[in-house]
């Protein structure tokens, strides 16, 4: 009989475990116990340390991009500057012959 009763809660008790984990998990109060733990806590704070870097890299990167940008089209101005100074010289002297200097 002691044997059958020692069965009967050792069956309860691993139920209701289950049962609490169960809880625990889909509730989210474990996450609060999870949270409160200092690995945690330095991973949440590295994370949020690392976006703000990402964060500032990206500013910098569209800085670079536009940068980029106005020195791609200011090259272009200046080489259609030279090409019509190529034309205006080659006009003024048509047989190819090129001022000293």
């Amino acid at each position: 009989m002691i044997v059958v009763r020692f069965l009967f809660v050792l069956l309860l008790g691993v139920i209701l475990g289950i049962a609490a984990t169960v809880y625990l998990i889909h509730s989210g109060a474990g996450d609060l116990v999870i949270r409160r733990t200092e690995a945690v806590q330095d991973m949440e704070r590295r994370l949020h340390d690392v976006e703000q870097q990402r964060d500032s890299l990206s500013r910098q990167l569209d800085d670079v991009v536009g940068r980029a940008g106005r020195m791609e089209a200011s090259f272009g101005a200046l080489e259609k500057r030279f090409h019509e100074l190529e034309q205006q010289l080659e006009q003024a002297h048509p047989g190819g012959e090129r001022p000293a200097g």
